[in-house]
């Protein structure tokens, strides 16, 4: 039976409608992911690690396209080609940069991809915080500016890690990279963010101009310095320093997704929903939660999780990958990939596993497990019960201590009850087994075949009693 989707639709601070804007059309935007990223000492690629639950390549890519920039070239290197094409959502073309020399040689690789767009947006793929009003603003300024080349600015309290900006009488004369700066320019607090806006028929042969290093490297940086020479480079100063927060190694990774979940927080909050203890309460970047919800201490909302109106959830509750419809509350328990229909109820120490429906007005209430089941209309599952495999119908009542044996060490069986079945406390159902509507079974029942509807089951292992004719028969 298909499960419907019955939540609201929801507000999610990170949501990435597909439209392009229409200000954007002519470009091409470029993301760098190609770089090794060694200082994260992970087998990981870096840019795959998550950021407030996505990894830092989706984010940036998912804020490109709510940007508006329909056109997107992920530059990555030869090994993990797949896994970081994957990971940047749908529609992305893919340049493979075949050696590490640098990121003015990993651009110059996206030249192909990038088609014959009249514009290019360049920028790193470790810097997941980037925000969609910047890279708007940075694309309009770079139209407005009739300048070969703008780049990304930040004031930085402590620059340690960045190229410095220098400039001569106010204008752009260059960036020069921390190792190589003397006493007085490092301790600029201007630095380079990483983003850079060009005409590409300026940058495509720049790029293949600039005189490789010693070790065979072009560096974007190295482009500032041909843009002031041919007619001007210009900056674009970020409001917010926190979005040119770039991760090379754990610190910064950790930074970065404390300052993503901050900014989720407000955005939820903003959106009418309840916080409790805001720095108790942890929310992916997908997850979407209605208005009118209360989320209190403890609680973590993973993946794709959606949340309707008018919920109260936690404290301490996890919700990965679950559809929770509206008016449902959920104590300290944990819902994986399953769907709640409107008005559930789930006390302490439940875990609702991958693969589960229940819906309206349905009833767990301590410490039961549910698994790959549907569970009917105004069904209670009070205590100690497991519940697997299983087709249960409505108004069921399963009693405390319940288990479906669905598993006969080789093959898992199904459990069918019918609407209205009401199951004795300490009742095991042997599976393949059916219980009809409207029977019952009575406690500490071993219940090994089907119960006919209206009938009752008694004993170890149950036998068939008529309810209308008091008769008896193996069960």
């Amino acid at each position: 039976m298909p499960m419907t989707d019955p939540a609201s639709p929801g507000h999610s601070p990170t949501a990435r409608p597909g439209a392009a804007h229409a200000a954007f059309a002519g470009w091409a935007a470029v993301v760098l992911a190609a770089g090794r990223g060694t200082r994260m000492r992970s087998t990981l690629p870096k840019v795959l690690h998550p950021v407030a639950g996505v990894p830092m390549v989706r984010l940036v890519c998912d804020a490109l396209r709510e940007a508006g920039f329909a056109h997107v070239v992920v530059v990555v290197g030869p090994d993990a080609r797949d896994a970081i094409a994957d990971a940047a959502g749908p529609g992305v073309h893919v340049a493979v940069q075949g050696e590490p020399l640098g990121t003015g040689h990993a651009a110059l690789a996206a030249r192909e991809a990038a088609g014959r767009h009249a514009r290019i947006l360049v920028l790193n793929a470790d810097l997941p915080l980037l925000s969609v009003r910047t890279l708007r603003e940075m694309a309009v300024r770079h139209a407005d500016g009739r300048v070969p080349l703008t780049f990304l600015t930040a004031y930085l309290d402590d620059p340690t890690g960045y190229g410095r900006v220098i400039r001569r009488n106010g204008r752009v004369a260059g960036i020069v990279e921390e190792s190589e700066t003397d006493g007085a320019a490092r301790g600029e607090p201007e630095v380079n963010g990483g983003l850079y806006a060009a005409e590409a028929s300026w940058l495509w042969p720049t790029l293949a101009a600039i005189a490789p290093g010693p070790r065979g490297e072009r560096y974007l940086t190295d482009a500032i310095a041909r843009a002031v020479a041919d007619g001007g480079a210009q900056s674009y100063q970020v409001q917010e320093a926190i979005e040119v927060q770039q991760v090379n190694n754990r610190g910064d990774l950790a930074k970065a997704d404390q300052a993503m979940r901050d900014r989720i927080r407000r955005a939820l909050m903003d959106s009418g929903v309840t916080l409790v203890d805001p720095a108790t309460t942890y929310v992916d970047a997908g997850v979407t939660v209605a208005p009118d919800t209360t989320i209190h201490p403890g609680s973590h909302l993973i993946g794709a999780t959606r949340v309707g109106t008018g919920c109260r959830i936690g404290p301490n509750a996890v919700l990965r990958d679950a559809v929770i419809g509206d008016r449902c509350e959920i104590g300290g328990s944990t819902i994986e990939g399953s769907t709640l229909a409107e008005g559930v109820t789930v006390g302490p120490y439940c875990h609702v596993r991958p693969g589960s429906f229940l819906d309206r007005d349905v009833h767990l209430g301590n410490y039961a497990e549910v698994k790959a089941s549907r569970i009917g209309a105004r069904t209670a599952i009070g205590h100690f019960s497991y519940v697997g495999d299983a087709e249960v119908g409505a108004d069921v009542n399963i009693g405390a201590g319940t288990i479906t044996a669905n598993y006969d060490g080789e093959r898992k069986h199904q459990t069918r009850l019918g609407d209205g079945a009401f199951i004795g406390s300490d009742s095991v159902l042997v599976a393949p087994v059916e219980v009809g509507a409207g029977a019952r079974t009575a406690a500490g029942s071993v219940v090994t075949r089907d119960v006919p509807p209206g009938a009752l089951a008694v004993g170890v292992p149950a036998r068939i009693r008529s309810i209308e004719g008091g008769s008896e028969a193996g069960a």
